[in-house]
């Protein structure tokens, strides 16, 4: 399998209401991310009724595969630091099984005054409890956001209690409400994502075709299109990136709308949430909001945990991304909770004996 080169981690310090520099954020995370906004914009008792209205789904924390390790959390057991698993799914019928196309940990941190996305490969070849080794996306189908969360703790020592999921559909929704997202897009990367929007078409989804490639605004049924083109460049890979840039522009449309928008906003996005935060929860969550937060992103794998060619095969056949899930464990803890950059330069022996000199 090729390795893509690529830096696996971004920040971004949001310095103005226009700022065109923009984190990434992935399909999911606005469900949560739009909620925290609304929560603590002032519509406490508006945003309260809707929330109700949407559909939660609560967890067996007993049963969540919590490591009790905790070195191997590096976890002070504050608040200042909590993690949620997003989940993008792609469901056309109530209660249909499926797998989890997009999974993020999204990680609320007061300590740093941050907001980290770490994103886990669909095909990363993990342990599924009660089943064979397999593709992570797989454990979502096999037993829900339940499983899902589970599989993510016992393979990468996490204490992840809560979640959240929307489904593709609803992200169409989410991103004509803030007026679309501003995508440069290339001519294959075009011809591919109308071939996607031909498809969604049987599903009802207005078929309203990229006619262009270059700089533009694309709508909802164009932008989700594009997100989700796979066989242009390096597979996943590069996937991820596209749903990174509709991410990105979705978060920060969303952070500049007029807060008298939030409540329709919020009206629009939770019928296509699921969620096992409460309403105290968000509420708690939605204070770092109100900071000067910034926001950085990580992929896993990078392409350092990759084994050998980064290919393995589980028992069907599949093929599955390899990866030391020991190594990439070691780099989403330091990343989460001790705010280390992967990235960053390493120090010599030389200039770490200089620095302690």
């Amino acid at each position: 399998m090729a390795k893509k080169t690529e830096k696996p981690v971004q920040r971004v310090k949001r310095t103005g209401k226009k700022s065109k520099k923009y984190a990434w954020i992935k399909w999911v995370v606005i469900a949560v991310v739009v909620l925290l906004i609304a929560a603590g914009a002032g519509y406490a008792a508006n945003f309260i009724d809707l929330f109700n209205q949407s559909h939660s789904g609560d967890l067996d924390k007993d049963d969540l595969g919590i490591s009790s390790d905790s070195e191997a959390l590096q976890d002070d057991g504050s608040t200042d630091i909590v993690n949620i698993a997003l989940f993008g799914v792609d469901t056309r019928t109530q209660g249909e099984k499926t797998r989890s196309d997009s999974i993020m940990i999204l990680t609320v941190d007061k300590k740093h005054n941050k907001i980290k996305l770490t994103s886990l490969m669909r095909d990363t070849y993990v342990a599924i409890e009660g089943h064979s080794n397999t593709k992570l996306t797989h454990a979502y189908y096999y037993g829900g956001p339940q499983l899902a969360v589970k599989t993510i703790n016992q393979n990468f020592g996490m204490n992840i209690t809560e979640y959240a999921t929307v489904n593709f559909q609803g992200m169409a929704e989410i991103i004509d409400a803030v007026g679309g997202v501003e995508i440069d897009i290339s001519e294959a990367e075009r011809q591919n994502a109308n071939i996607s929007i031909q498809e969604q078409a049987a599903y009802g989804m207005e078929p309203d075709y990229i006619e262009k490639a270059g700089l533009q605004t694309l709508n909802g049924t164009q932008a989700v299109a594009y997100a989700r083109i796979r066989y242009v460049g390096n597979a996943d890979f590069e996937r991820t990136d596209r749903q990174r840039k509709v991410m990105e522009q979705l978060f920060y449309k969303a952070l500049d709308m007029n807060p008298l928008q939030y409540p329709e906003f919020a009206r629009k996005l939770l019928p296509y949430v699921e969620t096992s935060l409460d309403i105290g929860e968000i509420m708690g969550l939605s204070t770092i909001m109100l900071r000067d937060v910034s926001m950085e992103q990580l992929r896993i794998p990078m392409n350092e945990h990759l084994i050998g060619s980064g290919s393995i095969r589980d028992s069907s056949g599949g093929s599955c991304l390899n990866v030391d899930l020991e190594a990439a464990t070691k780099t989403i803890q330091e990343f989460i909770y001790d705010d280390v950059d992967p990235n960053a330069p390493k120090e010599s022996s030389a200039e770490s004996s200089q620095k302690a000199s």
